[in-house]
C-alpha cells in the first residue's frame, strides 16, 4: 500500500497514522537496530499482517516516521507549502523564503526528529542502507522540491537567469541546517532554535544573492 498517497481514505490513513505513532515510540525507545516489527506491532496495537499491509518491511516503516515527522508534518506543511508558492516579484520571494525557512527549522529542530536522526547515524555502520534511506525520505526530496520553487521563480524572472537550482537548494538549506547540526543535535540539553532575528538576516543575504 503506497502509505504516502492522498487517495487513501479516512480509516486507513486513521490505520496508518497509529502504525507511524506506535513506530514512532519503538524507534525513539529502542533505535532502529534494537526494534523488532513483533515489538512495533503490539506497540501499535494491530496484528502483524497489518502492519505488513502497511509498511512490508521495518526499514520503510522508519522511512514512514521519518517523513510524517518532517515532509508531511501536518504542523508545518513545509513541502505542501514549498509546492504551492509562485512569487512574482522579490518581495514575493522573500516573504514565502521567510516562511519557509522557518518551518524547515521548526522540522530540524524536533526533539523526537533529532533523536531519530541520532539513531540513523548510531546505527549506519550496522545497517548501511539507512543512510540512504534516509536521503532518499527527507533531504533528498525537499531539495528537488525547492530546486523546483527556485527554477519557477527563475522563469517568472524574480530570480537571476543565471541561478541553478540544486545549488541554490543547497546553499538556502546549508545554514539552516547547521542550527539542527550544532544548536540540535550536539546541543547539551534541549534544541535550541535560532532567534526569529537570525533567520530574517540568512533570508536577507540569501535574496540578495539569488536576485
Amino acid at each position: 500500500m503506497a502509505t504516502t498517497s492522498e487517495e487513501l481514505g479516512p480509516r486507513a490513513r486513521a490505520k496508518r497514522d497509529q502504525i507511524l505513532a506506535g513506530a514512532r515510540r519503538v524507534f525513539l525507545r529502542d533505535g532502529f537496530a534494537a526494534a523488532s516489527t513483533d515489538t512495533i506491532a503490539a506497540e501499535a496495537k494491530v496484528s502483524k499482517r497489518t502492519l505488513y499491509v502497511y509498511y512490508p518491511s521495518k526499514e520503510e516503516l522508519f522511512a514512514g516516521v521519518m517523513r510524517y515527522l518532517t515532509i508531511e508534518n501536518p504542523q508545518t506543511r513545509a513541502l505542501e507549502s514549498m509546492e504551492e508558492m509562485l512569487p512574482g516579484s522579490e518581495e514575493e520571494l522573500r516573504r514565502d523564503l521567510l516562511e519557509l525557512a522557518r518551518k524547515i527549522v521548526a522540522t530540524m529542530m524536533q526533539p523526537e526528529y533529532l533523536a531519530l536522526l541520532r539513531t540513523t547515524i548510531a546505527d549506519t555502520h550496522r545497517f548501511p542502507q539507512l543512510g540512504g534511506l534516509f536521503r532518499a525520505t527527507v533531504p533528498e526530496r525537499a531539495m528537488r522540491s525547492f530546486a523546483v520553487f527556485i527554477e519557477k521563480s527563475r522563469e517568472r524572472e524574480v530570480v537571476a537567469p543565471d541561478v541553478d537550482g540544486e545549488t541554490a537548494a543547497r546553499m538556502f538549506i546549508g545554514p539552516l541546517l547547521t542550527y539542527a547540526v550544532l544548536d540540535g543535535l550536539f546541543a547539551e540539553g534541549a534544541p535550541r532554535p535560532p532567534a526569529q532575528e537570525k533567520i530574517q538576516d540568512i533570508v536577507e543575504t540569501y535574496t540578495k544573492a539569488i536576485t
